[in-house]
């Protein structure tokens, strides 16, 4: 982890959006999604939005790492659906948790490389 002022936060809040997902994943649907006529498009923002959340807060040579864990949440998630009766395993969402990773691994790596300690220093609580 990078030396973060408000690690526990980032962290805190990473996990929060965890659990939020996976509810979110396991909760009975009664239509379809408001938004999103395409539940592939919701999986592949989730998963770019953890992965630049997680990465981030991490060192570079934690990412692959992260991802793979991030993988096997992905993987987690549609096992689980599949124990419910109201959801169904589709290996497509699995393809696109996947393509979410990378597309936020090309984004943390470059233009939100390091966001979390940019955001403390604009706050001037850099870490010491």
């Amino acid at each position: 982890m990078l030396p973060l002022r408000f690690r526990w936060f980032w962290l805190g809040f990473g996990l929060f959006s965890l659990t939020l997902i996976l509810a979110l994943a396991l909760a009975p649907l009664s239509g379809p999604l408001p938004v999103l006529t395409n539940d592939k498009v919701a999986h592949f923002v989730g998963f770019v939005y953890l992965t630049c959340w997680f990465l981030g807060m991490a060192r570079r040579d934690l990412a692959w790492r992260i991802m793979l864990a991030l993988a096997a949440y992905g993987v987690l998630i549609e096992v689980l659906q599949g124990l419910t009766p109201y959801r169904a395993v589709e290996a497509a969402d699995v393809v696109s948790d996947l393509a979410g990773i990378g597309t936020g691994w090309l984004l943390s790596s470059t233009v939100l490389k390091g966001w979390c300690g940019r955001v403390e220093s604009l706050l001037g609580a850099a870490a010491p």
